[in-house]
């Protein structure tokens, strides 16, 4: 968490998410998961933390290919640590937290515009919104994933 608010803060300001900063965060978060992993003998847990790693790398990849510049290779970087984190608990989440982040910015960038505060090529910082629907999709994501399902 201290990784993503200091991510956050400097995106903000900057609108630069430090490698160093998000590999500082890997290396100190992942191996914290794996021993998790190995404590609560739960070892299926590292494969679905590569899993959650693989799959928001591939989408922010994606994204980022088919914006053309539009999103910085900051947001790829730190996708894959926020997909971890999201795969340990279910793979199924890593989607939903880059959803839930894509859905926070787009609010915020309606606003601007509705406001006369920007247009359609402010550059917003996107590294904030990966945060909060990381964390979103930790309290709310499986809630989202059975709404989705029962439907």
């Amino acid at each position: 968490m201290a990784g993503l608010v200091a991510l956050s803060w400097i995106d903000l300001h900057t609108r630069r998410l430090p490698r160093q900063i998000i590999y500082g965060t890997a290396a100190v978060g992942i191996p914290l998961l794996v021993v998790a992993a190995l404590v609560e003998r739960a070892p299926e847990r590292l494969w679905m933390m590569l899993l959650g790693a693989g799959i928001s790398l591939a989408l922010m990849g994606v994204v980022y290919w088919a914006s053309r510049g539009g999103m910085g290779d900051g947001d790829v970087r730190l996708a894959p640590l926020l997909g971890a984190y999201l795969g340990w608990l279910n793979p199924g989440l890593a989607p939903v937290g880059l959803f839930f982040g894509f859905a926070c910015g787009a609010v915020v960038g309606v606003a601007l515009l509705v406001a006369r505060r920007g247009n359609r090529k402010t550059a917003i910082p996107f590294g904030p919104f990966l945060a909060l629907g990381t964390v979103l999709a930790i309290f709310f994501g499986q809630q989202y994933i059975d709404f989705l399902l029962v439907r």
